[in-house]
């Protein structure tokens, strides 16, 4: 499969909020960019295939966001109970 690029600026505060999604495995803020979008657009094909609806980035977003926070605060409330019972 042959990959296109895409460019667009961001600017001091919108990189910022990019950064913050940024994950260990993301090398650079492009690859943090790609796989938030790819994972949008996951959600965007997977209903389009039911029906065609407009779809809300900004309500789409903070759904991943929960979605994340929900997994990251399980983890600590894990790593909580493991130093606990030390």
């Amino acid at each position: 499969m042959r990959g296109n690029i895409i460019s667009f600026r961001f600017d001091d505060a919108e990189l910022e909020a990019l950064q913050a999604f940024q994950t260990s495995e993301d090398k650079s803020p492009n690859q943090t960019a790609a796989r938030l979008l790819r994972g949008i657009l996951a959600g965007i094909i997977e209903q389009s295939t039911v029906s065609y609806t407009s779809v809300n980035i900004q309500e789409l977003v903070k759904q991943e966001v929960a979605a994340s926070l929900t997994e990251v605060r399980s983890q600590l409330e894990e790593l909580r109970g493991k130093s606990k019972a030390r």
